[in-house]
């Protein structure tokens, strides 16, 4: 394997996560969400542009919305890129398509489901819904998704930018269980579709962001890796978000890497003796 110029920084972050959201939906509801108004402080869509959408682009979708009304103060959305990490996207649409086939024919396929439901296709629709001109770029698509895109993302960073944009917007997404559905294509559960959105800044002493990613060389063997499920990070999110006693949390990536999330403690200044007389 190719060595990568990773930068030794120690402990210093990598990236801060300016802003972040989770929304989780299940399948039952997504239908509704899909016009649904923008929420409060977020930008609004197109008219009708998810409606051909895959399920967990909708979701993630309304993620981004959701971190963007949090942010303190406007983001310029022309200067950011789109790394999207969704886990097995796609699968409802092109269930129902195979079971329409079977039935009617070639004609019954929609076309569709090559932009709608691929890889790349949850960054292109957040690229183009909020016309965001960085790169856009689909990662990973299988069960170790979260942590590719998570790799992927901090990669852009290494060198101090991005690819030539102010930020970054990681976008993770996955079902809780695999959707199930009749012969027809009709789903028979209801399971949960659940995103998350992050806002990824180059790192500085500065900075006032509260949570950070890391990137660390750890050399752990792909058969020991064990899988991060989604719900488990977002957990962990936003625990090191509100201030709990878990300040940190790891995950895992296949070639031997670690991205860590960590929450910045506030450091309590204390005014040196010779103040301390003045005073």
């Amino acid at each position: 394997m190719t060595p990568l110029p990773f930068r030794q920084r120690g402990a210093t972050p990598d990236c801060g996560i300016r802003s972040h959201a989770t929304v989780e939906a299940p399948l039952s509801a997504v239908a509704a969400l899909r016009d649904a108004p923008p929420p409060a402080g977020g930008p609004a869509l197109p008219s009708r542009f998810l409606r051909h959408c895959d399920e967990q682009t909708v979701v993630a979708v309304r993620a981004v919305q959701e971190a963007i009304a949090k942010l303190p103060e406007p983001l310029p959305l022309d200067r950011c890129g789109v790394v999207a990490a969704p886990c097995q996207a796609g699968r409802i649409t092109t269930a129902r398509s195979l079971a329409q086939l079977r039935v009617g024919g070639a004609v019954t396929v929609s076309p569709h489901i090559v932009p709608q439901c691929s890889l790349h296709s949850l960054a292109g629709a957040v690229s183009v819904a909020l016309g965001m001109h960085g790169p856009h770029l689909g990662i990973g698509g299988g069960p170790d998704a979260l942590a590719e895109g998570l790799f992927a993302a901090m990669t852009l960073f290494h060198g101090g930018t991005a690819a030539g944009c102010d930020a970054v917007w990681l976008l993770a997404s996955e079902w809780d269980t695999e959707p199930v559905l009749d012969p027809s294509g009709a789903p028979m559960n209801d399971p949960v579709c659940r995103a998350v959105a992050f806002l990824l800044v180059p790192d500085s002493e500065g900075s006032q962001d509260r949570l950070t990613l890391t990137l660390h060389v750890t050399g752990t063997p792909l058969e020991a890796v064990e899988q991060t499920s989604l719900a488990e990070f977002c957990r962990a999110v936003e625990m090191c978000a509100a201030g709990s006693a878990l300040t940190a949390w790891g995950v895992s990536c296949p070639w031997g890497m670690e991205v860590r999330l960590g929450a910045r403690v506030p450091v309590v200044r204390m005014p040196s003796p010779r103040r301390r007389e003045a005073a």
